[in-house]
């Protein structure tokens, strides 16, 4: 059972931070690599400045945002907790969609290996 549920702690973290990046990069990045022009990027996905909001244990902001000099790695240990914290309630949902996956390749082998079997005349 235990490297059913590091894999999918693993998977589901992947996912959590795949879309974090991809959130800070159309929000707060320079577009440079996009085919858009760097003015209708900022257009589209209305350019922000970082703003540190001070949050509580549960993620619930408690004031005002703060502009400064707030630097992503400052905040990283408490991006990290966070990241974490929704791996783990999102794995319960990676680990029934790994299931309906594992189910779905063994099915496809099955009927491969029945279409082989017929292919070569052993079955009816």
């Amino acid at each position: 059972m235990t490297p059913i549920i590091f894999i999918s702690f693993l998977i589901s973290l992947s996912l959590v931070d795949m879309r974090h990046s991809a959130k800070r990069k159309h929000y707060h990045a320079e577009a440079r690599d996009s085919r858009m022009p760097q003015w209708l990027h900022r257009i589209v996905f209305r350019y922000q400045r970082y703003r540190y909001v001070p949050a509580d244990n549960q993620g619930r902001p408690l004031g005002e945002a703060v502009d400064g000099h707030q630097y992503y790695h400052s905040n990283q240990r408490k991006l990290m907790r966070m990241e974490v914290a929704e791996a783990f309630e999102i794995r319960s949902t990676v680990v029934m969609a790994l299931g309906l996956f594992s189910l779905c390749v063994l099915w496809g082998a099955w009927k491969a290996l029945l279409w082989g079997l017929s292919f070569c005349g052993l079955t009816r």
